[in-house]
């Protein structure tokens, strides 16, 4: 009974009915206050989040930090969304629900993040864009980052060096202590240092730097403090505000569930206008006047929107955050990280793996990298993913040569068990 209370609460989420697989029964419409809460068995509880997406039943991915699957009330949402668009189409969106969409995130980032802080944007990628782009950066100024960040941060940043010159400095980060990342850090700041630009979690081996000490010290010495968070939101609690985080965003597409195409930026309001939007159009003024050749900005976050919109997409979204923040963020942490810390164990079992993901429990989250030694790990992710219907990320990133592997909601201890048998074979013959 509480199954079936569970699987309709969810559906109550878009208005309609949920499904697992073609054919199954559709379960019977039940308030969604009575949703998760009423599951207490943990095994039939996340058995239930399982079934929620479409993969097949003996398919276990494990590329979350690539790319999240997305569950049936979030593509429910935005197909009978999209139909429902023809019926009467228009060209710009219901502001209110697009406002809500906000609202909902801030959910996701701290308990004092406004939603008029935020923005809705393409992806990460353009969240980073506009942060780099906009900020008034000038020829020798220096920015701060890490080498083992995405293309979505590198990129842009040498892109900005090459055309307005300015110079970038890297650490390499310390995978023995954590903390030691703070004192890197620091030791590269200087006169010239403006911006401090770093993922939450990076996407190489899923290490979680101490945001609140680095947030701490680039208040100290006056710098901006930008957050590529990409890996991290709707992965685990935070409080981006506590933190001193300056300028923060992530894609929908990943932790959070939500369609490709989606994101979310923030910006601390006292930056508005600091933070210049680059591209521009429709929705980013306040009003204008081309006869007075005037024109402001909105006052909040949404003068980094613009043009028309697929609309449905980031209402997709707002239901992946509402499935997110149905399970909790704890417990979506302590599931994730339980299954990471059976397999980092599980690993070091296994004769020729070296584990590269972060020594220390604390600066380890739910994605684990590690390499095998006189190998090919290029061909062992082949293996894995096309052949042994496990799928898994291979880590080319900074010469690491590495194979990734991530934890979220529709994965289980049966799945850790099989990557490491699987692992056991295909590295000793076992």
């Amino acid at each position: 009974m509480k199954r079936r209370r569970f699987m309709k609460a969810m559906g109550a989420l878009t208005g309609t009915t949920l499904f697992s697989r073609p054919g199954r029964a559709l379960p019977e419409p039940l308030p969604l206050k009575e949703g998760l809460l009423t599951i207490d068995d943990e095994h039939t509880f996340w058995k239930i989040v399982r079934e929620q997406f479409i993969f097949p039943r003996d398919y276990a991915y494990l590329n979350t930090g690539g790319i999240g699957a997305v569950p049936t009330l979030v593509l429910n949402k935005i197909k009978t969304g999209m139909n429902q668009e023809q019926i009467h189409p228009k060209p710009g969106h219901d502001h209110k629900r697009w406002v809500n969409i906000k609202e909902k995130c801030t959910g996701l980032l701290s308990p004092d993040c406004k939603k008029e802080e935020l923005a809705l944007v393409s992806t990460a990628t353009e969240g980073i864009n506009i942060i780099i782009n906009g900020l008034p950066l000038k020829k020798g100024d220096e920015v701060i980052t890490s080498t083992h960040e995405h293309p979505a941060l590198h990129v842009p940043l040498l892109n900005l060096m090459q055309r307005e010159g300015i110079k970038i400095r890297t650490f390499e980060p310390d995978l023995k202590n954590g903390l030691g990342n703070v004192d890197r850090i620091n030791q590269l700041i200087n006169k010239k240092t403006r911006l401090i630009f770093i993922s939450h979690v990076t996407c190489t081996t899923g290490q979680l730097y101490p945001m609140k000490e680095i947030g701490h010290l680039a208040k100290d010495r006056e710098l901006w403090f930008a957050v590529d968070g990409a890996q991290a939101a709707g992965s685990m609690p935070m409080d981006i505000v506590e933190c001193g985080i300056d300028f923060y965003t992530f894609s929908g597409h990943k932790w959070t569930l939500g369609p490709k195409r989606t994101g979310v930026l923030f910006v601390r309001h006292e930056l508005l206008d600091t933070l210049r939007p680059i591209t521009v159009g429709a929705y980013s003024n306040g009003g204008y006047d081309i006869f007075k050749m005037d024109m402001t900005f909105d006052q909040t976050a949404q003068r980094y929107e613009y043009a028309t919109q697929n609309e449905m997409l980031f209402h997709g979204l707002g239901a992946g955050v509402d499935f997110v923040r149905m399970i909790g963020l704890q417990k979506i942490l302590d599931h994730n990280k339980s299954l990471a810390e059976k397999f980092y164990e599980g690993l070091k079992g296994i004769p020729g793996i070296e584990v590269i993901s972060p020594e220390e429990n604390e600066y380890r989250t739910a994605m684990i990298t590690f390499r095998v030694k006189e190998q090919d790990i290029r061909e062992i992710a082949h293996e894995l993913s096309n052949k042994r219907g496990i799928r898994v990320r291979h880590v080319p990133e900074v010469g690491l040569e590495g194979l990734r592997v991530s934890f979220h909601v529709y994965n289980n201890e049966s799945e850790v068990e099989r990557i490491l048998r699987e692992l056991k074979t295909l590295v000793n013959g076992e």
